[in-house]
């Protein structure tokens, strides 16, 4: 039997994630977060007191905490709730394509109309939001968000915890260092150091790698 699942997060990715898991046709449990937009029929919503009280084998948990920025909280609630004996559920949009031969870790998201390619890796907690696409033999670290009609090319590696910001394209073979972050509709042509933030078309360097 397929476990009832516990939303991590309240705002507004929490709610995208509560449709897709509903598209689904999961159990959804609960929320637990502090601030959200009221939907109609929501489950209930948790305390964060609660939910190590639940019993580790009784639920799942996904993780409804997303980024316009680099995504700390993002894997600060994973890390969290992983570290206390939680699973996190790897959720694929029913209108989401995942070829063959593509691997997903535990706990990462592809969203409604992405597709991840043949030969690509989407690391733990990694999300790939609305109509995003990673193409063949790609490499996307733990915890990394690539965000709704980001383009990754061929071959493209995102260290962990980066962000690709919406509309955001990266050519063939490039790689992003940890921690990096794209600018929304940047054009990435060449190597990203970790920790930079590169923007512009084609994109820059705005910052010095830390």
């Amino acid at each position: 039997m397929t476990l009832p699942v516990v939303i991590i997060g309240a705002g507004d990715h929490a709610r995208v994630v509560l449709a897709t898991l509903r598209a689904l046709g999961a159990r959804v449990a609960g929320w637990c977060g502090e601030v959200r937009r009221p939907m109609t029929d929501d489950p209930p919503l948790l305390g964060e007191d609660a939910l190590p009280t639940l019993a580790r084998e009784a639920v799942e948990l996904a993780n409804g905490v997303g980024s316009v920025d680099r995504p700390t909280a993002r894997r600060n609630a994973f890390e969290r709730y992983a570290g206390i004996g939680f699973r996190f559920r790897t959720i694929v949009h029913p209108a989401a394509f995942v070829a063959v031969g593509a691997r997903l870790g535990a706990g990462a998201q592809v969203m409604a109309a992405a597709t991840v390619q043949a030969g690509s890796t989407i690391g733990p907690d990694a999300l790939i939001n609305t109509g995003a696409i990673v193409e063949h033999d790609c490499r996307v670290g733990a915890h990394s968000h690539v965000a709704s009609g980001a383009l990754l090319s061929g071959a493209v590696e995102l260290g962990e915890g980066c962000h690709v910001g919406a509309g955001a394209v990266l050519i063939q073979y490039v790689r992003v260092g940890a921690g990096a972050l794209i600018g929304a509709g940047a054009v990435v042509v060449r190597d990203v150091p970790a920790g930079a933030t590169a923007i512009g078309v084609p994109a820059r360097l705005r910052t010095k790698a830390r």
